[in-house]
């Protein structure tokens, strides 16, 4: 018998490495090719339109509270007063209190304290 084979075991293995890296790209690459020209369904375009309509309802309610002052009103009917402050402000409103860190966490702290304090009706 003769053991003169045409490929060795290290160019065996090569080859398979070779075959399983090329076939992954193409498996992928058609993948790819299917997502980008696969037409968008009708179901698809409704969902996107509800979307649409929903975010501009959110925007439309939302949108004075965020851009402009005002009280809260059913914070109020509850007994609490809760003002809507632009982002804006409220933001050059926290960079003045926490100029000093030690001052603004203590700040911060008091009135955790004074809205988390138990009300006495003796």
């Amino acid at each position: 018998m003769s053991s003169s084979n045409c490929c060795s075991p290290t160019s065996k293995t090569t080859l398979a490495y070779l075959v399983g890296g090329v076939g992954s790209f193409l498996i992928v690459g058609v993948l790819a090719w299917l997502v980008v020209h696969q037409p968008v369904s009708s179901v698809d375009a409704e969902r996107v339109s509800q979307r649409v309509k929903f975010r501009s309802e959110v925007e439309a309610a939302s949108g004075p509270k965020v851009t402009g002052y005002a009280l809260d009103t059913d914070a109020l009917a509850k007994g609490n007063k809760v003002y809507h402050v632009p982002i804006a402000r409220a933001l050059e409103i926290a960079a003045q209190d926490f100029k000093d860190p030690a001052a603004g966490r203590a700040k911060l702290i008091q009135r955790l304290e004074d809205k988390s304090k138990q009300q006495s009706f003796e």
